[in-house]
């Protein structure tokens, strides 16, 4: 009985598999990424193909019962250099009390050869107490935030790539320097490339897309002028950005079909960005980072709107629109001390808006009282993940 329950499941799987990979390259051959205008002769039969096959897709690939609850501890730069693999051990030891199921590193493009050794110890102590590996593509081609604030070493070494204004101007990501266009066919192979060294070299089990950067910005470099159509607006790029993305997202199923894919954006957010990134396929979570507290606490506290209780419900009802889980990142870095008391009377509050994927920054940058910090933040998630405990 086991043996033919066994038989099922890989045959499923292998069923599951194929009608991924056909729907993904069928889609590609007969539906244009980014059709001229005007080009419209037979567009209506593809796009009818088009959607019979993404709903088969749909069906057997993607229906996976109830979402995953996630928790992921944000470990940034903590494997790089000095690394004493008895502090990783009780940092995983802490993260599993309190009911974190992964931790995700900032990889830098760099670190593919500066520091690989580093990361599988991390992965090692995560492993040994039922912790998956995540990790953050960390300012990959100046299109992502992460950690730390640096120019894209890719970038720097492939200026043809670089967005520029329509005065044929760079235009920088501060603090992090210019960043390259998602139109040149270099950007998107460094991209593949980098997403497969990522799933091959490492365990990683998912990738976060951190604050894709220049969500707001039209692009004039010479890729970007070829591939866009007549009187294109910022909204077609924003299309296409939402569309390498997904491009992206697919290369790396292709790699691991099981790697659970992750992305959130600021929480001041509105509008058609919210919905548009919201609706990418190759996507399981999708959210917002910000304040643990309300909008009225941020500015009072630092003069700014950026707060998850008011805002984060957006992103979350986008995303369970599409299919997708909720994701917020409670953003307990550089925190002006008199927050940490107001983050653990709200905490609650914004545990209970219903994202699924739930991060936090373990330890981080810029705080006065980091043990008194991690202590109250600590206490709030788990109660909330472990309320037995």
């Amino acid at each position: 009985m086991k043996e033919n329950e066994k038989r099922r499941e890989i045959h499923t799987y292998a069923i599951r598999e194929f009608l991924y990979r056909f729907s993904v390259a069928t889609s590609r051959l007969i539906l244009p990424r980014d059709p001229p205008l005007g080009r419209t002769r037979g567009f209506a039969t593809r796009f009818v193909k088009f959607c019979f096959i993404r709903s088969l897709h749909t069906h057997f690939v993607q229906t996976k019962g109830p979402i995953p609850i996630i928790t992921t501890a944000y470990y940034f730069r903590q494997h790089m250099y000095s690394l004493v693999p008895r502090h990783v051990r009780e940092d995983m030891a802490w993260m599993a009390d309190i009911g974190t199921t992964s931790v995700s590193l900032a990889v830098l493009e760099q670190d593919f050869d500066a520091c690989p050794r580093n990361i599988e110890i991390v992965a090692k102590e995560a492993e040994r107490v039922g912790i998956s590996l995540y990790a953050t593509p960390s300012r990959w081609g100046g299109r992502t935030a992460g950690a730390p604030k640096v120019p894209s070493y890719f970038t720097a070494t492939h200026p043809e790539t670089w967005v520029l204004d329509k005065q044929g101007k760079p235009i920088y990501t501060t603090p992090a320097g210019p960043a390259s266009s998602i139109h040149h066919p270099a950007t998107f192979e460094f991209f593949c490339r980098s997403v497969e060294r990522l799933l091959t070299l490492w365990p990683v089990a998912g990738i976060i897309w951190d604050e894709p950067k220049l969500m707001h910005v039209e692009d004039y470099s010479p890729a970007a002028r070829v591939a866009a159509p007549p009187n294109a607006d910022l909204r077609w790029h924003q299309d296409t950005f939402a569309r390498f993305f997904d491009r992206v997202g697919a290369h790396a199923r292709s790699i691991k079909p099981d790697v659970t894919l992750s992305m959130f954006m600021p929480a001041m957010t509105t509008g058609y960005l919210v919905e548009r990134f919201a609706a990418i396929e190759n996507l399981d979570y999708f959210g917002c980072d910000g304040r643990p507290w309300s909008i009225a606490d941020s500015q009072r506290l630092e003069g700014r709107d950026k707060a998850l209780l008011g805002q984060a419900e957006r992103f979350i009802a986008a995303a369970k629109q599409n299919g997708k889980g909720g994701l917020m990142l409670l953003e307990n870095h550089n925190m002006p001390t008199p927050g940490y008391e107001v983050m653990g009377e709200r905490l609650p509050d914004v545990l209970r808006l219903g994202a699924e994927h739930i991060l936090y920054y373990y330890y981080p940058r810029n705080n006065e009282d980091p043990d008194r910090q991690m202590a109250i933040l600590g206490a709030g998630l788990k109660a909330h993940l472990s309320p037995s405990s």
